[in-house]
């Protein structure tokens, strides 16, 4: 199917039936998946996807859909459908319009690889990399994933926008297990072979694993906490959740009405830069056809800017950032980070554990949950290796704890970071974070039930 004509038929039969905007996708994908258990490799698949999506706006009502029935009768069948929707909709309280074309579109460098487009046993490669480093370092069992793919996105709106990106990408997660209760996680997620590094990835698990043997059941209490990157990385894409104007917009943002103040420590800097050469979420151009940016959101503790898209900005009477980000259903576009990047700080991490004295190391976290979306209360389990912290050192193994705190705290509680940072994407951080190991004081920690 041709991207340009299957888009161009979307805008035409849109604008045959009086909607006044319309922005139509296409994205078209390969990937490849390895997955591998008890250290050995057990399924390999790979898959193509090629998916059409319709964006339509009209006196101030939206509409959305994917379609799965690519030929011509089928979109506009569909697109009639979408409008009937939206006759019967109420009026929505913003009219507002999509971004007025032409723009350029610059390309970005490092976010595609041609030896990813064609993998080949590159993924097995890595797997098995992967799995001898986590060995190496103590494991006994090591399991994970490692994904590779490449994708091109057209984007063509009835605003005049037109412009489209292609870009590759590579990542790794291993769980390693010294002992059933001894498990470290290692990642690594890249644009290109050159910065991918499983076997480093392997070599992180298998170490927290080794060092996490023999655990005793930690204490509540509030701590001085290092928190390394995978953890911190979840933790943020919460923080850019409530970043975006939709949520705002939906009552669901601990940071409603708080623009232009104090959020956080100011010793912390955080952008989405939907444009980072070699970022993982980099993109030329965002759903509604506007130039990606580089979006300040928290800046030396000073809440910046909300996420936006065309709907969100004229409510809020804002400048478009570039976030806007196609969903099906009624709100049809979000705004939604690229690449979150965390400034780094002067310290090793070593220093972080000094400056600490007692405290505790958290490496890694899974169910992340809400009391309150608005005040940012929240709690989540720790995974894989807790240690504690003792005379500026790392001592004991600890388990069954959760860190049960509030966002906001979390944030204005920053008290150093470290000047090594790493990038996190796994499935419990969809946005791929670039962010350093983190100091936080006085951090809630409660036990899990036995």
């Amino acid at each position: 199917m041709d991207p340009h004509e299957t888009m161009q038929r979307i805008v035409m039969e849109a604008s045959k039936l009086g909607v006044k905007f319309t922005a139509a996708g296409f994205t078209r994908s390969q990937e490849e998946m390895v997955r591998f258990s008890n250290n050995s490799i057990t399924v390999v698949n790979r898959w193509q996807s090629e998916t059409p999506t319709i964006y339509l706006a009209s006196d101030g009502k939206r509409a959305a859909c994917r379609v799965e029935e690519q030929k011509s009768e089928a979109i506009s069948t569909v697109v009639k459908e979408l409008v009937d929707s939206m006759r019967a909709t109420e009026r929505g309280d913003v009219d507002f319009e999509l971004p007025k074309g032409p723009f350029k579109y610059s390309e970005i460098e490092g976010i595609y690889d041609k030896r990813l487009a064609e993998t080949g046993t590159v993924l097995i490669d890595a797997a098995e990399a992967a799995i001898n480093s986590a060995k190496n370092e103590g494991a006994q069992r090591v399991s994970g994933v490692v994904v590779s793919g490449s994708w091109e996105h057209h984007v063509l709106t009835s605003a005049g926008a037109e412009g489209s990106g292609k870009g590759t990408g590579v990542e790794i997660t291993v769980r390693a297990f010294a002992a059933d209760d001894a498990t470290g996680q290692g990642i690594s997620i890249a644009t290109n072979l050159d910065h991918f590094d499983p076997a480093g990835a392997g070599r992180s698990a298998g170490r927290i694993a080794k060092m996490a043997e023999g655990p005793t059941r930690g204490k509540p209490g509030r701590y001085r906490v290092v928190f390394a990157p995978s953890i911190f990385a979840d933790l943020l894409n919460r923080v850019a959740d409530s970043a975006s104007a939709y949520a705002v917009d939906l009552g669901l943002s601990f940071f409603k009405g708080k623009l232009g103040e104090r959020v956080a420590s100011d010793k912390f800097t955080l952008h989405d830069d939907g444009r980072l050469p070699n970022g993982p979420g980099s993109m030329p151009l965002d759903d509604e056809g506007y130039p990606s940016q580089n979006v300040p959101l928290i800046v030396k503790g000073k809440l910046e800017n909300y996420l936006h898209t065309s709907y969100t900005a004229a409510k809020y009477k804002a400048r478009l950032t570039g976030n806007a980000h196609f969903e099906a259903g009624i709100a049809g576009m979000v705004p939604a980070a690229r690449n979150l990047i965390v400034e780094a700080g002067r310290q090793k991490i070593e220093d972080l554990f000094e400056e600490a004295q007692t405290g505790l190391y958290i490496t890694n976290n899974w169910y992340t949950r809400f009391q309150n979306y608005q005040t940012g209360d929240f709690s989540t389990i720790c995974r894989d290796g807790v240690f504690e912290i003792k005379n500026g050192k790392l001592g004991n193994p600890v388990n069954g704890l959760r860190v049960s705190d509030n966002m906001l705290r979390i944030l204005q509680s920053i008290d150093g970071l470290s000047s090594e940072r790493d990038w996190i994407r796994w499935w419990e951080v969809p946005t791929p974070t670039l962010l350093p190991h983190t100091l936080v004081k006085d951090v809630g920690i409660t036990t899990t039930s036995k």
